[in-house]
This record gives C-alpha cells, sequence and structure tokens, in this order.
C-alpha cells in the first residue's frame, strides 16, 4: 500500500532493502534546498541533482534537434551521455553508501554504470 501524505511505503513484494532504497531516492529527489558546504552528505546530494539537471537540459536538446530534423553528432550523442553515465554512477555509489544491507543488485548496478561511464 503506498501512502503519499505519511511518505511510508508498505509491500508485501518489498523487502526491507527494497524499502531503504525507496527512502534513499526520496531523499536524494525531494525538492528541499540544499546547501552543499553543510555536510558531505549534502554535497553527495547536490552533485547528484546538478548532474540529474545537466541530463535533462542535454536530453531536451536532443529532443529538440530529432524534432527539427537535424542530425545529432558523435559529438553531442558523448557530451550528453556523460552526464547521463555519470549521474547514475553518483546515485548508485550514493545507495550502495547509504544503505545498511549490502545488495548484489545495486552492486551490480554500479558496477555497469562505471563501466558505461568509461566507455561513453
Amino acid at each position: 500500500m503506498w501512502v503519499l501524505g505519511d511518505r511510508s511505503i508498505h509491500s508485501a513484494s518489498m523487502n526491507k532493502i527494497d524499502q531503504e532504497i525507496i527512502e534513499i531516492l526520496k531523499d536524494v529527489f525531494q525538492l528541499k534546498r540544499v546547501h552543499p558546504i553543510e555536510s558531505d552528505h549534502k554535497l553527495r546530494l547536490w552533485m547528484i541533482r546538478s548532474f540529474f539537471l545537466v541530463s535533462i537540459i542535454g536530453l531536451s536538446g536532443r529532443v529538440i534537434m530529432a524534432v527539427m530534423g537535424q542530425e545529432i553528432t558523435a559529438e553531442y550523442s558523448a557530451m550528453v551521455n556523460t552526464p547521463i553515465a555519470i549521474f547514475f554512477t553518483l546515485l548508485f555509489l550514493h545507495i550502495n553508501n547509504e544503505v545498511e544491507e549490502s545488495s548484489l543488485i545495486i552492486f551490480g548496478l554500479t558496477w555497469l554504470s562505471l563501466m558505461f561511464s568509461l566507455y561513453v
């Protein structure tokens, strides 16, 4: 059962690690202003949010170019793909850092995003 006002998520199919990851993602994507100088945790949140914003701007530009019929060059694709890869790498590293119990799925996603960011 998902409850918006209570901000608690309970489901028979979600285990403790899944609920913990959902809480971490809520913390990352809440709209509360973060001052990066206050702590390392807030600096990580600021970096993740910054790369998310840059990724959205790059993808928006790519969609606009496709709609207008312009050719998307390899340089522009690399410029758009790099912040996306860095965003996912930072996000998964942050989740790994915040989760109390380790998860092989999260480790696998972190490794994949790191490999993707190396070869973009």
